[in-house]
């Protein structure tokens, strides 16, 4: 297959998945689309760290967080993006008219990669390997495909742009979690390993794993009942 014919493909399936009649959809979309929409979440998981930790370790996951967001920021926003230069489908003059938008939020000028895809799923993969319990995983999975897949519905994005951030987000998170670990062994501190059914392998409490799949499953919840209200209103 040719390069332009996986673009006219790519197109085509953007535009299959991009928006829908339904208002009630449209405000779920843009809502989680939102990274302020899960702020509780964050906060939920700072406190974790910090409980599970001690505040030096804690310390430390904050900065590799920290910088692996800035990272992968940079990375898309300020070197793919100006440097490749492929619009987005709610700016391109070939599609723009095409895509469905939701109250009139177009992005940006440029799309390639997106930037949400590789923010949620270095996140995602980050803390799936720092927890190591498979419902959080499963958990963090399905946020970040939520969250990414709103950027199609809401016609921000290719399938294409979305992809190639899963695939470098995912990598990012992997060479992060692994340099906190180098660095952790180079400090001499003891990598945790727990064998007991109040904590995961990793440390982290069982109990704290479950107010965080709560904290997760309420923000959704809360997300939906925002929606109903907006289609009402």
């Amino acid at each position: 297959m040719s390069l332009e014919e996986l673009n006219e493909l790519d197109h085509e399936l953007t535009l299959a998945v991009n928006g829908s009649d339904s208002l009630f959809w449209d405000n779920i979309m843009y809502t989680v689309t939102n990274t302020f929409s899960w702020s509780i979440v964050i906060l939920v998981l700072l406190y974790i760290i910090f409980k599970n930790n001690t505040p030096r370790e804690a310390i430390m996951i904050y900065i590799s967080i920290a910088l692996m967001i800035v990272v992968a920021d940079r990375l898309c926003s300020g070197f793919v993006k100006p440097a490749v230069g492929r619009w987005r489908p709610t700016q391109d003059p070939v599609l723009m008219y095409l895509v469905d938008v939701v109250r009139g939020y177009r992005g940006g000028q440029f799309g390639f990669f997106s930037g949400h895809a590789c923010n949620t799923f270095c996140m995602a993969v980050f803390l799936s390997l720092l927890f190591r319990d498979i419902r959080v995983t499963l958990t963090l999975i399905f946020w970040a495909a939520t969250t990414t897949f709103t950027r199609i519905y809401l016609g921000v994005h290719y399938l294409g742009d979305i992809t190639v951030g899963f695939l470098i987000g995912c990598t990012i998170g992997c060479v992060f979690y692994f340099l906190l670990k180098f660095v952790k062994q180079k400090m001499a501190i003891p990598q945790r390993r727990f064998i007991s059914m109040q904590f995961t392998s990793s440390g982290y409490l069982i109990s704290d794993m479950n107010v965080l799949l709560a904290t997760v499953f309420c923000n959704y919840l809360i997300v939906v009942i925002v929606a109903m209200m907006l289609g009402i209103a």
